[in-house]
């Protein structure tokens, strides 16, 4: 298989347009320039057909780049010019030719004077760099079974040093025309400058040496020619130039040409996201999809196009045009009308227009605008008069179905003004709530914990930045502070309401209106309630959990009162708990002071599907990384994990136990070194984890993590496979999450295994895939499993050798003429993620979803009850670490040592106390509860991959706006519909695809 310059999947972010554009033309001129510099010194100064072009400057004109070209041509010979740079030419030609196409494809017909600007600006730099690829033999390559991509792949990476390496210092020997004399003298003058360049200055003849001189020299044509006087070492003028500074500039429209592919890119994304997104809450509504999942991608989208919005921000290329407006001004242009022309008037019927202003989310763009602005006239913090006649009364149970687009215009701007002024309003609540308590104070001082109260669980950034857009700046006007992301992230929170209530924006086929699902399949708080309160006694939510582990805790800290541990975790229990209580799924600084309280008073959280979302993906790591925290000090589950282990491949328990089962599964890392079982020497096995465990608290050698939410800092030893949990610490970048770390069973170690690179062993002379350490940790699984090592190894190689020999559709094969292999995209990477989020959160390996407070509780209960059986049988391994004063009363037997209870199961091991077993296995063979008794949501999901299908209409549901529902283009690839990819099934059923 074709490598291609793509950024690997684990680096830490993923091959932008612009990115890849200026990775590839920065070394493409850096080569053209030095090997210009080499010819001009190889040549004689007189040589007359060498073009004027200065070559110390990294900046190029095209017209020059393709002078240079056919100047490096017409001096090399055939076969010369090595293939990796015409792949290079070749992939930056392939780039912008794409990015024209896809600019004309979706531009109207309408004329318009930047339409010819944007679109003719990139086909002519695509056509000069195709006659820069002409010039320097780049046709002689069209017959062979490889191409130059081939040999540019092999560079790789395209650093200063290789580009030198491939630097032509050897030229065809050409006979130009006599010099004259006065061309000699200038050689002198030439051979002096520090920095070559091109083309001969040719001075004032000097008296004498007019025709005559050429008269007398035409005579005597024995005279051998004058030699050129010696130039010295090849100058290298740009050896203190960085490579990335090496650009070409399209003359008058250089700044515009390369503005619009970094625009394009990232409106691309914003579009392209938006709509995988939509889908994704049609899921949640209508499908029963998580709604920590769509959080969770949510927040992952975002980050893609923050990273895209970057590369307009610190590049110097774009000074000061990082902005939301001046980038959908650039793509508007393009798309044949401006960004600020209203749908009003003679226009109001114009769809295209309509449909254009709302795929490039220029209406959402200019509610937020018009909020800001109003916002901004009072100091109230509410709405003016002349906005409240246009968003008071809104109605949640509108029926979009049956109304005009433009009363769901205005319904849907009510209801984003009215949201966004609730959010402003409660950072600025509490800011003065917690302002007004700290003047009383001596010193005046703001805790951390006041500080940390003024925010929005899983939306403070976007509330803080609300707040600071609403707060005037005289230096900076409105629109040059909203950024791209800022705008998208509204759109998406305005679009999770609009999809569940029926509305649905489909590129293709304009807008979708169905009926909204029923109130009892889909309320915004539906997993949040789940989370919060369980399903009735039987299976308690978070707060109960929580409330039984710090009572219990409490108890258990009087059994070891020198333990300095217990107060750390008390602040930690309680800063989830009150997370949870107080921030998720209502905020206290709100009150009744909504702008929905005729409807609903806590509307910011019930009309907003994403807040609930995201807030509830925080919650969840929040619990799940304190729960962690506590098993890393509190070691009864790490014991009683490895005693269950030790109890089964003993014997003393003959039927295995759900719950351990379970858990033995769900966190094998987490409870055995490296996800490896003791096989022998269980007791020693125990003490060494145990030990490793204190050595890296100690030390400070684990993982520091802020407790979602809340600021709290806390320290982690135990290590852990949560997709969801790895997503929110890594700052939902899918490129930083480390494979030491991911699930071996997940989806993404799958892919990430597919795509090893292939080396050859030179010892055995096969090949094999790069020891990489999630090979490695795949490897030792197998091997514990079974499997020898070298049949593991073939395992995973016949993965990786399957994933490579897929053929993309016929279509995308057709459609792509060059050898490039396709790339897994970013809607299909959000697939993958989906999958094993879905995993995480209710599917088949939810370590998220499991009340871990819950099973804390009970573990520690179940340790107490052993230490009962323990006193009342006497047992000597137990008394040898108590002080047993021979009364029954539990609490008079008080471990001597804070570590006492940590020793003690690995002792009993070691000294194989039958007794002591015995007593473990019969408690915990009396354990029936089940892994679905400690979720907490009402089902899980199992074995559930990809996308599913989009909402389809019928009859009267369907306006016309739309023939169909389909979100979805006909030739888009699903990873649960194989029969339109090629694709490898693994032994668990997963399909990797590749399209």
């Amino acid at each position: 298989m074709t490598m291609t310059m793509t950024t690997p999947t684990t680096t830490e972010s993923r091959p932008y347009l612009y990115a890849k554009y200026r990775y590839q033309i920065s070394p493409l001129v850096y080569w053209v320039l030095q090997t210009s510099t080499a010819l001009v010194w190889s040549l004689p100064s007189s040589h007359p057909d060498a073009p004027d072009v200065p070559l110390g400057d990294p900046h190029i004109t095209l017209s020059n780049l393709v002078a240079l070209s056919k100047f490096i041509g017409k001096h090399v010979a055939p076969g010369d010019v090595p293939t990796a740079i015409l792949g290079l030419f070749l992939s930056v030609t392939v780039a912008v030719y794409d990015c024209q196409a896809a600019l004309q494809r979706i531009a109207t017909k309408k004329t318009h004077p930047d339409v010819e600007n944007g679109i003719s600006s990139l086909e002519t730099f695509a056509e000069a760099l195709g006659d820069c690829y002409r010039a320097l033999g780049g046709w002689d390559w069209a017959l062979h079974d490889h191409t130059p991509l081939d040999s540019l792949s092999r560079c790789l990476p395209l650093t200063k040093g290789n580009v030198d390496c491939l630097v032509i210092k050897e030229f065809v020997a050409l006979d130009p025309p006599e010099a004259s004399e006065a061309d000699q003298d200038s050689e002198q003058e030439t051979s002096q400058q520090a920095g070559p360049r091109l083309g001969h200055q040719r001075k004032q003849a000097r008296p004498g040496k007019g025709k005559r001189g050429r008269r007398r020299k035409d005579k005597d044509t024995a005279k051998p020619k004058a030699k050129d006087i010696d130039k010295g070492p090849l100058p290298d003028v740009l050896s203190n130039r960085l490579l990335e500074s090496f650009d070409v500039t399209l003359d008058q429209h250089g700044m515009t040409t390369g503005y619009i592919i970094a625009a394009y890119d990232l409106i691309k994304d914003c579009v392209e996201f938006r709509a995988y997104l939509q889908d994704l809450w049609y899921e949640v509504a209508y499908e029963g999809l998580h709604s920590a999942v769509a959080g969770a991608l949510s927040n992952t989208a975002l980050l893609l196009v923050q990273n895209g919005e970057d590369f307009l921000s610190v590049s110097a290329d774009f000074p000061g045009r990082q902005a939301f407006h001046s980038v959908v001004s650039t793509v508007s242009s393009v798309l044949g009308f401006g960004a600020e022309r209203e749908v009003t008037g003679a226009n109001k019927g114009d769809t295209d227009l309509m449909d254009a202003k709302e795929m490039l989310l220029l209406h959402t763009y200019h509610d937020l605008l018009d909020f800001i602005t109003d916002y901004q006239k009072n100091d109230n913090g509410k709405p003016t008069k002349r906005m409240m006649k246009e968003i008071n009364n809104w109605n949640p149970d509108f029926d979009l179905r049956r109304a005009t687009m433009g009363e769901r215009l205005k319904w849907r701007r009510a209801y984003t003004i009215n949201w966004l002024y609730d959010l402003a309003s409660v950072l600025s609540n509490r800011l003065a709530q917690v302002t007004e308590v700290s003047a009383k104070r001596p010193g005046g001082g703001i805790s951390r914990k006041e500080a940390q109260s003024a925010r929005v669980l899983g939306l403070s950034s976007f509330a803080v930045l609300i707040s600071l857009l609403a707060t005037p700046d005289g230096k900076v006007g409105i629109r040059e502070r909203i950024l791209p992301h800022h705008v998208f992230q509204l759109q998406c929170i305005v679009d999770s309401l609009t999809v569940t209530k029926g509305w649905i924006h489909d590129l293709p086929k304009g807008h979708v209106f169905i009926a909204p699902p029923p109130a009892d399949k889909f309320r915004p708080m539906r997993d949040v309630d789940l989370f919060l309160h369980g399903i009735g006694d039987a299976r308690p939510g978070i707060l109960t959990g929580f409330e039984r582990l710090e009572a219990l805790l409490r108890i258990e800290a009087n059994l070891r009162p020198t333990s300095k541990k217990n107060p750390e975790f008390q602040e930690t229990l309680e800063a989830v708990r009150e997370i949870c209580t107080q921030f998720l799924g209502k905020h206290p600084a709100l009150g009744n002071r909504s702008r929905f309280s005729t409807t609903d008073s806590n509307a910011l959280w019930h009309y907003s599907p994403y807040l609930c979302g995201v807030g509830l993906a925080d919650a969840l790591d929040a619990q799940f990384v304190a729960i962690l925290y506590v098993w890393g000090h509190q070691m009864e589950p790490v014991m009683l994990m490895h005693l269950y282990h030790f109890l089964r491949q003993e014997g003393y328990l003959e039927k295995p136990v759900d719950l351990f089962e379970s858990l033995q599964r769900l966190f094998p890392t987490s409870f055995f070194p490296n996800g490896e079982m003791p096989v022998s020497d269980h007791g020693n096995a125990l003490a060494d984890f145990l030990i490793d465990l204190e050595n890296k608290d100690s030390r400070k050698k684990g993982k520091w993590r802020t407790l979602s939410g809340s600021g709290v800092p806390i320290h982690l030893t135990i290590p852990y496979e949560s997709m969801l949990v790895l997503l929110r610490e890594k700052s939902w970048n899918r490129y930083r999450v480390p494979d030491d770390h991911v699930a071996l069973s997940s989806l993404l170690a799958k892919l990430r295994i597919a795509q090893t690179e292939h080396i050859i062993d030179h010892v055995t002379g096969k090949k094999r895939l790069k020891q990489t350490t999630l090979v490695k940790r795949a490897k030792a699984a197998l091997v514990t499993e079974g499997l020898a090592e070298d049949l593991a190894e073939e395992k995973l190689l016949a993965l990786a050798d399957a994933l490579e020999g897929v053929d993309c559709m016929q279509e995308q094969q057709a459609e792509d003429s060059h050898d490039i292999p396709p790339e897994i995209s970013d809607c299909e990477w959000f697939d993958i993620l989906k999958v094993d989020l879905t995993a995480d959160v209710d599917g088949d390996h939810p370590l998220c979803g499991l009340n871990l407070a819950e099973v804390t509780w009970r573990m520690v209960n179940i340790f107490s009850c052993i230490e009962g059986e323990l006193r009342r049988l006497r047992n000597k391994t137990y008394l040898s670490f108590c002080n047993d004063k021979g009364e029954s009363d539990s609490g008079k037997y008080m471990y001597k040592e804070t570590d006492a209870r940590m020793l003690l199961v690995p002792m009993a091991m070691v000294n194989k106390d039958v007794q002591f077993f015995e007593v473990v296995a019969k408690t915990l063979a009396e354990e029936f509860t089940t892994l679905p008794d400690l979720i907490y949501w009402r089902e899980l999901k199992l074995g559930t991959t990809g996308r599913s299908t989009s909402p389809q209409t019928t009859g009267h549901e369907a306006t016309a706006d739309a023939t169909s529902a389909s979100t979805v283009d006909k030739n888009a690839v699903h990873m649960d519909h194989c029969a339109v990819i090629k694709g490898v099934a693994t032994e668990d059923g997963t399909m990797l695809i590749w399209n």
